[in-house]
């Protein structure tokens, strides 16, 4: 892998970011907030703090309109810097929260642009570079983004094209038409999907590109029902030959209370062209797989988030991927194929002061699959866990806001890797024990890659176009490599300049 000139695309994309300075002065209500967008991080620590509850946290990414209204019909605290952080989110989203219905054009961009390092390298540069378009009017609207992308060039399991050791793709281009008060919404096109609770999602997990969708969401004050139909990349056969992925999925959402939200999803990948049965989102797609004797991969989850009281956050999510019921030949010794998590935060001081604990697993050949067109991957990358399969990880951290623009943290983190994965072939060790002797395996399995790692995090936020955010962090590692014995311990951080310019042209 090379990682050399980075001088080079350091002074690029600080060029580019200069370009793009500017202030936000506009906005669509329909348009998706972008993952890597700061609002996230502010509403989320106001939401354990008592506020923002109408904005769900286990569906995500937020509209603009959604998080204006949030703020229009939230109470309001009276000190710092719970206070101040509802200032600078009225400052991000206050042309969302005026009456509108006029249509108008956008366009602009946004640059993150810095520095990193991993395990025993040096410091190369890092980051991406985004121009985006919308036009539209209240009730509809297109949105498209085409991103230049220095992380993903040196991701290992990227296989997307890389230019001139950039990786270059479509992030976002989707039409989109609301109803009225957004009681529902029809999408279609790319764009970002991921559920559930917490920083890391067991299903339809974050992704710098977004899924190629029909999707359709519908909102009632007890809970709402979303549903998509979406296309991932094509399974590349050894003679050359491709074939189509198909990803479907549905979640209803229950609030039986305000202060508790209660998710069951389904999603089904699958081939072989269009299959209505594994398409209708209102059909079990489990069923659709045994009555219709076709081949395809099935998960269920299960998630939850409450807010038992003002200051606390607890979540959680399970993940069924396979499990058998059967005992009577070898490949009902098959293991579970199942992930969780499980986690809490809690906000003290009007904000001042917060911690956060959270635990994933996520069993071996998890996401995997017999057949390897049906592994939960796209373009090299998960649909779920950043974990992938085989592994844990355990992470503690504690922040304070001396002010609310800038945010300082310290984290522990502990992780365990086993060899199995998501792209690796699908273990089959099991079929080789009778029913008789039955079969067991430990977790994570074989040689177990173990790292330790204590760090800071901060984030400054001088205005809300111009960010500048960060990590850094020792690691000590058992087993490196997965060989048995071998230690290793080294620095790894990022830290970048963040401005967004995405409304650069208005018309």
């Amino acid at each position: 892998m090379h990682r050399g000139r980075s001088k080079k695309y350091l002074l690029i994309f600080l060029s580019a970011a200069l370009f793009l300075v500017c202030h936000s002065v506009s906005g669509a209500v329909w348009e998706t907030l972008t993952p890597d967008h700061w609002a996230y991080d502010e509403i989320r620590w106001l939401q354990a703090l008592g506020y923002l509850h109408n904005l769900d946290p286990s569906q995500k990414p937020y509209t603009r309109g959604e998080v204006a209204n949030a703020l229009k019909t939230s109470t309001r605290p009276d000190s710092k810097p719970a206070a101040d952080i509802f200032e600078i989110l009225d400052q991000e989203f206050a042309f969302e929260m005026k009456p509108g219905g006029a249509w108008e054009f956008t366009a602009g961009g946004r640059v993150y642009a810095g520095t990193e390092t991993r395990q025993n390298d040096d410091w190369n540069s890092a980051g991406y570079g985004v121009v985006s378009a919308t036009a539209g009017n209240a009730r509809m609207g297109i949105v498209t983004s085409l991103r230049l992308d220095r992380d993903l060039m040196d991701h290992p399991f990227y296989k997307g094209k890389v230019w001139n050791d950039f990786a270059g793709l479509t992030e976002q281009a989707y039409f989109v038409l609301c109803g009225a008060n957004r009681r529902w919404e029809l999408k279609l096109g790319r764009d970002h999907r991921y559920w559930g609770a917490g920083d890391d999602h067991l299903l339809l997990n974050y992704a710098q590109r977004g899924i190629d969708q029909i999707s359709f969401r519908v909102r009632w004050e007890w809970g709402d029902f979303t549903a998509m139909v979406g296309q991932v990349d094509d399974f590349e056969e050894a003679d050359g030959g491709r074939i189509s992925r198909y990803l479907s999925g549905h979640r209803l959402e229950l609030l039986p209370w305000d202060w508790l939200r209660i998710g069951i999803s389904e999603t089904l990948l699958f081939t072989g062209g269009v299959r209505f049965g594994s398409m209708n989102p209102f059909l079990p797609y489990y069923g659709e797989l045994v009555n219709e004797n076709s081949e395809g991969n099935g998960f269920i989850g299960l998630d939850f988030i409450a807010y038992p009281a003002g200051g606390y956050e607890v979540y959680g999510e399970l993940l069924i991927d396979d499990f058998q019921l059967e005992n009577e030949d070898p490949g009902d010794l098959e293991p579970t194929e199942w992930g969780w998590l499980i986690g809490g935060r809690w906000n003290g001081l009007n904000g001042l002061l917060g911690a956060g604990v959270s635990y994933t697993g996520v069993a071996n050949r998890t996401y995997n699959a017999l057949d390897p067109k049906y592994r939960y991957l796209n373009y090299g990358l998960p649909l779920g866990s950043e974990i992938g399969n085989d592994g844990d990880r355990f992470r503690f951290e504690l922040s304070c806001l001396p002010e609310a623009r800038l945010r300082l943290s310290a984290f522990f983190q502990y992780a365990r890797q086993g060899e199995g994965g998501v792209a690796v072939p699908f273990d089959t060790t099991y079929m080789n024990y009778t029913v008789a002797e039955g079969y067991a395996e430990s977790f994570p399995t074989g040689v177990v890659q173990k790292t330790s790692t204590f760090g800071v995090e901060f984030s400054g936020l001088a205005k809300p176009y111009l960010q500048i955010q960060g990590w850094i962090g020792y690691d000590w590692i058992d087993n490196y490599g997965h060989t048995s014995g071998l230690k290793e311990e080294g620095i790894r951080g990022r830290v970048t300049l963040n401005l967004r310019g995405d409304r650069l042209i208005k018309y």
